[in-house]
């Protein structure tokens, strides 16, 4: 939820004639936006408490989160389009070694912890590690990187809002069609032989988007080199980089179909045991799917430097329509997801592509 203002904070430090009071209309933004999600987790507390075996603990560590979760995605975003990377690094490392740290203290000293009290260690981790730097921030404390001279405009809280909201749409459907297939199938499934492939299936799918998880937190950190370049319009660099985007994701795709299908099957059962292989057909494809997710995710990081917002939940939105549909027509179980995480993320990434490309603009954002 709060990845869109991370992207927008770190894009709008590197804009030429940089906008003011940009760290402070994005925290309000994502405070604004964390105070609705408290809201929804207040009125969902029956049920998540039911689901948390009554720790209500746990649900108010979730509500604590939404609201650390806000300063800890507009300092992270400050960073990068501060270019300060190096302080970055550090305070992503800090986060890491206090949730361990953290975690492993109540594994070892408390005889008989609940959930809450993990839940309230990763809210604390969060606050300590990310705190401290955001107040350095407030207090203009940390030194700036190489970025533009600032203009005479001031960013508002409205003006990040309405460039968040199309962004906001993009990352829900990013995680529908991430997120979505693990979760479906065990639902579906509804003989004891579906239940055995949508194990298997959930396992080889686990390992299959391991890559997403170590290059889709590094998202945001391609927007400071994409808007120096793009934010001028033109049109030649941007039909380059997209040229060499597109080479280096169907020259990726095609080692991912050759790895997964070679060795994907043996991956699975060293991991998760024999019992649990998937075909070496099906990795391949998952292994696919992954190449094109990461090329969504990249083109839809172009599109935001270009300024071109709306486009990036227009080119999710459809890749998400196109993996329901899959998912309605084609009637195996495990090759109905495979193909909807394939073709829900290639025809993103084509769709993308294409919005790039063209020479519409959000006009109203071009300023900024």
């Amino acid at each position: 939820m709060f990845l869109p203002i991370e992207q927008e904070t770190a894009r709008l430090m590197q804009v030429p004639a940089r906008p003011g009071r940009v760290l402070h209309a994005s925290l309000f933004t994502a405070l604004a936006l964390a105070g609705a999600e408290v809201v929804v987790v207040l009125a969902l507390s029956p049920v998540l408490v039911r689901a948390f075996g009554g720790e209500m603990w746990t649900i108010a560590a979730l509500a604590v989160l939404c609201i650390a979760s806000a300063g800890q995605f507009v300092m992270r975003g400050a960073l990068i389009g501060m270019d300060r990377m190096d302080r970055h690094a550090l305070v992503m490392l800090w986060d890491t070694v206090l949730r361990v740290a953290l975690a492993g203290a109540v594994a070892l000293l408390i005889a008989d912890p609940d959930s809450s009290v993990f839940a309230w260690t990763l809210v604390l981790a969060i606050l300590l590690a990310h705190g401290p730097q955001l107040l350095a921030l407030a207090r203009r404390r940390t030194r700036m990187g190489i970025v533009p001279e600032l203009g005479e405009t001031t960013m508002t809280p409205r003006g990040v809002r309405r460039a968040v909201l199309p962004l906001l749409l993009g990352s829900l459907c990013a995680q529908l069609l991430l997120n979505g297939p693990p979760i479906l199938v065990p639902l579906l499934a509804s003989t004891e032989a579906e239940a055995d492939l949508a194990g298997r299936f959930v396992a080889g799918y686990t390992l299959a988007r391991i890559p997403l998880f170590l290059m889709v937190p590094l998202q945001t950190a391609l927007l400071p080199l994409l808007t120096r370049l793009l934010h001028g319009g033109d049109r030649a660099v941007l039909r380059k980089v997209t040229l060499r985007l597109s080479a280096g994701l169907l020259a990726l795709a095609v080692v991912a179909f050759g790895l997964g299908y070679a060795i994907g099957p043996w991956l699975v059962g060293l991991v998760f045991g024999q019992g649990y292989r998937l075909g070496a057909f099906d990795m391949a494809l998952l292994s696919v799917g992954v190449a094109a997710y990461l090329g969504m995710v990249l083109v839809t990081q172009v599109l935001v430097a270009s300024v071109r917002h709306s486009h990036v939940a227009w080119a999710w939105l459809s890749g998400v329509v196109v993996a329901v549909v899959t998912v309605l027509v084609v009637p195996d179980l495990l090759l109905s997801a495979e193909l909807a995480f394939v073709l829900g993320s290639t025809v993103g990434w084509v769709v993308g592509t294409i919005l790039m490309l063209s020479r519409t603009r959000n006009r109203e954002l071009t300023r900024v």
